[in-house]
């Protein structure tokens, strides 16, 4: 398969953004004075999991919240092009994305401001901005999904490097790397492996993967658990809440957290927020601080998502979430590696993949 051919990358045009605007004008002609104008957040977590939240937040302030979200497939990706496409004329004032590293590479590209958080200040480095441009909150875990019905607990992989070994060959899927948290794993993978001092390790893992014909789905981590389900693949990389999402209704899958070695903990994707560059609405770090508050925390925890609190304290709350040994993942050094740890798989797949099985 090459996924760059099947589904090429969505450059938003500017109809939506002229719409948005639109929708904003009308509020003003309605009444709404500037103080009162709605807090404008692009989010890329799952509506169900966010619309909540930022209700909370209105009814604990009174302040108005119009939520922007994309499509499942290329939500992250989606919201992120938006961004740089408005950049001359914001309409976003907040940034709620479900990963990390585009959330880098906009405060990179000077697209996001910094924000003074009480909370925030707080944080473990490796969850924050240097510059306070960006804050993580509730991580949840890779995983490997299964169907315990077809593939037995005592033969699922401990560790990613595992699944190069040629019986998984034509069983595992996972989705395309250029949107959403699977590029973000890979990233940090790769910079794992560079750490561990082996230069070529990230290159041959991938290329093994390849050799075993992994399949690469357009439809996001949604659509991995649902190939998993329906029994069109054995095995599939995946985040833990989409799991969680599928069991609620009644899939009845398994879930197993896993690392590059079985001696390492698997790497934990956060949820980041930030405040667009431009923005001027003067209670949009309110929103921020929210997000990052232990009421959110809990919200997330207790949330079918099962996001796991970054504060020890609050995450000790919820025994079941916890994941034993989760790499130590610097978000800001992995992100360096995220235009190459993508590529290579892209090159990989489309060397030696396979379509996806119907």
């Amino acid at each position: 398969m090459n996924p760059a051919k099947s589904a090429p990358l969505r450059k938003p045009g500017t109809r939506n953004s002229l719409l948005l605007g639109l929708l904003l004008q009308a509020l003003f002609i309605l009444g709404c004075d500037q103080e009162q104008r709605p807090i404008v957040v692009y989010v890329s977590a799952d509506e169900y999991v966010a619309r909540p939240i930022l209700d909370a937040f209105t009814s604990r302030t009174g302040l108005p919240v119009l939520m922007v979200g994309d499509t499942e497939a290329t939500k992250t990706t989606g919201l992120v092009e938006r961004i740089r496409a408005e950049v001359n004329n914001p309409i976003a004032d907040v940034f709620w994305s479900s990963e990390a590293f585009m959330t880098i590479q906009l405060a990179n590209e000077r697209l996001l401001v910094s924000h003074q958080s009480d909370t925030g200040r707080s944080w473990d480095s490796r969850w924050k901005d240097p510059d306070d441009l960006w804050f993580g909150f509730s991580p949840r875990p890779r995983v490997l999904v299964f169907d315990q019905e077809r593939v037995s607990e005592d033969s699922v992989p401990n560790s990613l490097q595992e699944l190069i070994d040629p019986i998984w060959r034509d069983r595992i899927v996972m989705a395309d790397p250029r949107f959403g948290t699977t590029g973000g794993q890979l990233a940090a993978l790769r910079s794992w492996y560079l750490q561990a001092g082996d230069e070529d390790g990230y290159e041959d893992w991938v290329s093994g993967l390849a050799a075993n014909n992994v399949v690469v789905l357009p439809g996001g981590n949604a659509a991995v658990v649902e190939y998993v389900q329906s029994g069109r693949a054995l095995m599939g990389l995946t985040d833990a809440d989409d799991v969680r999402a599928a069991n609620r209704l009644g899939a009845g899958l398994s879930m197993r957290a896993v690392g590059p070695t079985d001696s390492i903990g698997t790497f934990m994707m956060p949820n980041t927020v930030a405040i667009v560059a431009g923005s001027t609405h003067p209670d949009a770090g309110l929103l921020v601080d929210f997000l990052l508050s232990d009421e959110v925390a809990r919200t997330l925890a207790e949330s079918v998502s099962g996001n796991i609190p970054i504060k020890p304290e609050i995450a000790a709350e919820y025994p079941e979430l916890m994941v034993s040994d989760p790499m130590q993942t610097d978000l800001n050094k992995a992100a360096k590696n995220y235009n190459s740890a993508v590529n290579a798989m892209i090159e990989a797949i489309d060397t030696g993949g396979q379509n996806a099985p119907s």
